[in-house]
């Protein structure tokens, strides 16, 4: 490698002091004051506001308002939260806009079908929609409380009590499932005595389980019906929201967050309540939705083993108009028999069932950004 030589003092001469009082300095204009000059014209000096500087311009961040928001984007759930509203309307209005009552009480206090019947005498009990029956009559293969009665009356009365009946038992499933899900969850002593008691139910059929039950109830129907339906439907019903809430907070009850709460003292009620169950709103909201669609399911199911409602106490449901209008083929030469309950508990199914979806989706924080 060549070597290069180098002369000291010509480096030196390369770097020499400035003279202040050198005459070639004196009509220079200092460095600061031309950079002052040029931000002048570049900014204005509007002063400054301690208040406006701490305001934010954009609106804090809402969960609510961003879920709701991202919900309602969605034209299909503007579809069906509309079927909805427009189902409970006439689920309540409905009997008054006209209703023939099925039945009367005579004067021992007995429930008897009401003896009024419409249109021709000869074929009084296969009438199709008309200007008086909206949605026809009932024909006599129903049975006596449904012979000759107003379709229109019997769907709306009987979409009453099936609603109800539906967000009853969705709203203590949901508390129950819960409730016993956080507390499977979190305290692990619970996990072998709960996970015996599913295990054990699952191994029996339910259809056995609700005939024992009703054959032990089925001397207080004619007074405690509701009651009654609604412990058979809600009874296990809260088992698999339960199973899953426990899975869910085992996932996330060890992690860092978690056990600095434990560390700081955090109760359990508080672990529970604030660290825990807000991770799942999206899995409760979502259960929730399609807990009333299927409640209304069961009852179907129920009506068809004669485990549900009586129609001689005065209760008419989605389940037995159905169960009744397909008890033999009249329906298929007659298909308003089975239309008429169906266009309402389809779109009730479904639309629950979507909005259930589309708020699992909305509710995830996720999706917020």
């Amino acid at each position: 490698m060549a070597k290069v030589k180098y002369n000291p003092e010509e480096v030196e001469n390369l770097f020499h002091e400035i003279n202040e009082e050198d005459p070639r300095l004196a009509s220079s204009v200092p460095v600061q004051d031309t950079l002052d000059e040029n931000v002048k014209g570049l900014f204005t000096v509007i002063g400054a506001s301690s208040e406006k500087s701490e305001r934010l311009d954009s609106a804090p961040y809402s969960y609510w308002r961003m879920t709701f928001r991202h919900l309602l984007k969605n034209p299909l759930v503007i579809v069906c939260i509309l079927v909805l509203l427009v189902l409970l309307f006439f689920t309540i209005f409905g009997t008054m806009i006209r209703f023939y009552d099925p039945f009367y009480i005579n004067e021992a206090g007995a429930v008897l079908p009401n003896p009024r019947k419409f249109g021709d005498p000869a074929n009084a009990y296969i009438l199709g929609p008309n200007s008086t029956n909206w949605l026809g009559v009932c024909y006599s293969g129903m049975g006596n409380y449904f012979e000759g009665q107003d379709m229109w009356s019997c769907l709306w009365k009987g979409t009453q009590l099936s609603l109800l009946l539906g967000v009853t038992v969705a709203v203590i499933d949901t508390v129950l499932g819960i409730l016993i899900g956080s507390l499977w969850g979190y305290f692990r002593w619970l996990d072998p005595i709960l996970i015996e008691f599913r295990n054990f139910v699952n191994n029996i059929p339910t259809l056995l389980l609700d005939i024992m039950l009703m054959q032990f109830f089925q001397p207080y129907m004619e007074k405690y019906a509701f009651l009654i339906v609604t412990l058979l439907l809600s009874a296990l019903g809260w088992l698999g929201l339960a199973g899953f809430v426990r899975n869910q907070i085992i996932i996330i009850r060890n992690r860092e967050y978690n056990i600095a709460s434990q560390t700081l003292g955090s109760s359990s009620v508080a672990m529970i309540s604030h660290n825990l169950l807000p991770y799942l709103v999206s899995v409760i909201v979502t259960v929730v939705s399609t807990a009333i669609p299927e409640a209304i399911s069961s009852e179907v199911g129920l009506s068809y083993f004669n485990l549900s409602f009586r129609i001689q106490d005065g209760d008419i449901t989605l389940g037995q108009i159905l169960t009744t209008a397909v008890q033999d083929t009249t329906w298929m030469s007659h298909p308003y028999l089975i239309i008429a309950p169906m266009v309402v508990m389809a779109p009730l199914t479904v639309c629950f069932f979507y909005l259930g979806l589309a708020l699992a989706d909305a509710t995830d924080p996720k999706s917020h950004r």
